[in-house]
């Protein structure tokens, strides 16, 4: 796309194609009701513009006149559409260039507020949402309005359309890259972005940073402040500072660091979930990974955690869309696990064992099964003393999901699939 210097014109009221026939009998917009305006965001504001269309796609009608004018940059010439037959003006915002935000609409010679349409389309042509065109501004020159994107993924395409018998002057439009939450990129107003809207993580919903965290990166990794380290978390005498994710407690002295707990310093932590103190005083997990079970294991764009009651063997097994199997046999990440890797086996505990895509590895879009097999323990899983598990799946940008179950015999497999014992559940990704 060819980009354009200098500064953007002013928001407009609302988006707008086209150029009313005096003859058409098209009646104005009502200027007192509440959609002859659109009401912008500091967040709206903050938005960054990616350039104009690169080309007219097919799906432009025959109706419309010198098509061509309405691609690159507004430099006074405008495509002209007559919607008599279904006129649509189609352009191509040209690949690698897709937007995510809103539409801005250059147009001319309005003599008449009237309403038209815009429609938003993926790469392949699939509709994703359609919004109205307030055109409200008239007289000679240029004029630019904007059409509210409905949708929440990238589009390629813009489909201009408009009222019955209604002339339309449209000299370019331009699209926008919206930074949203949950993508794993902050951008605008966001302060961090960890791959999901969920609160309590140290990145909160609106991908802000939650009061004791620090979060850097993209995603953003957030770790929590530990204030009875610092020095920051002062306790009255006779009692100890007990950090916890966000801020901190402070407890009596006797009861505050019975087991799982224990003392770090001046600090009482669980090493169970304790990014500064995983498995023990002072292990801090990288960038990347987070603490579970004791153990820092790696996060990413999907993850698969599992855990069980008791000290044993247990194997943790993914099979992903294209029907390759990641498990303690073939561990990745390469081309046979489709890049995702186990990076954690365990042998005699009680987990976790974890296999996941790394931030810079897409996982195939498609039916993720996920079993696990009971190998050897101590006290074997029986109807009066079951293994109870837990497999936790992660998907940014969506809630965690869990799914316990529990065994009451020995169950093994290396095939992964629904009907096997050792089958758990499925899920679809994205």
């Amino acid at each position: 796309m060819r980009s354009r210097t200098g500064s953007l014109l002013s928001w407009g009221l609302g988006a707008t194609l086209a150029l009313l026939l005096g003859s058409c009998g098209v009646e104005s917009l009502d200027d007192g009701g509440s959609d002859g305006a659109l009401t912008y965001t500091s967040e709206e504001s903050s938005l960054t513009w990616d350039p104009y269309a690169d080309a007219v796609a097919s799906g432009t009608t025959g109706t419309v006149l010198n098509a061509s004018a309405a691609v690159g940059a507004p430099d006074g010439q405008a495509a002209t559409l007559l919607s008599l037959l279904n006129t649509a003006l189609v352009l191509d915002l040209g690949a690698g260039e897709e937007g995510t935000g809103d539409l801005r609409v250059y147009y001319q010679g309005l003599s008449l507020a009237l309403v038209a349409q815009v429609d938003f389309l993926k790469a392949d042509g699939t509709l994703i949402g359609s919004s109205p065109l307030h055109l409200v501004e008239l007289g000679l020159g240029t004029h630019v309005a904007v059409a509210t994107y409905p949708g929440h993924e990238p589009y390629r395409y813009v489909r201009l359309r408009g009222a019955v018998l209604a002339l339309y002057l449209v000299d370019a439009v331009e699209t926008s890259i919206r930074p949203i939450c949950g993508d794993g990129v902050p951008g605008g107003v966001e302060v961090c972005d960890d791959g999901n809207q969920l609160s309590g993580d140290g990145c909160n919903s609106v991908c802000q940073v939650e009061t004791g965290y620090t979060c850097a990166g993209a995603p953003s990794v957030c770790t929590d402040i530990d204030e009875c380290a610092l020095g920051t978390g002062t306790c009255a005498p006779g009692e100890v500072c007990v950090n916890t994710p966000g801020g901190f407690e402070c407890e009596e002295e006797e009861p505050t660091c019975n087991s799982p707990r224990l003392v770090c310093g001046e600090s009482c932590v669980d090493p169970n979930t304790d990014n500064n103190h995983c498995g023990g005083c002072g292990n801090v997990c990288a960038q990347g990974k987070s603490c579970v079970s004791g153990v820092c294991v790696g996060t990413g764009n999907l993850q698969f955690t599992a855990t069980w009651s008791r000290g044993g063997d247990a194997d943790l097994y993914v099979r992903t869309p294209s029907g390759k199997v990641i498990s303690f046999e073939n561990t990745g990440p390469d081309e046979g696990t489709d890049f995702g890797a186990l990076d954690v086996d365990d042998l005699e505990g009680d987990g976790p064992e974890n296999i996941f895509w790394a931030p810079d590895q897409t996982p195939p879009s498609g039916t993720y099964d996920f079993c696990l097999s009971v190998i050897e323990f101590n006290h074997p899983p029986s109807p009066g003393n079951p293994l109870n598990y837990d497999i936790k799946v992660r998907v940014p940008g969506q809630p965690d999901r869990v799914f316990p179950g529990a065994y009451t015999s020995v169950e093994s497999s290396s095939n992964c699939a629904p009907g096997e014992p050792t089958y758990v559940g499925s899920v679809t990704y994205p």
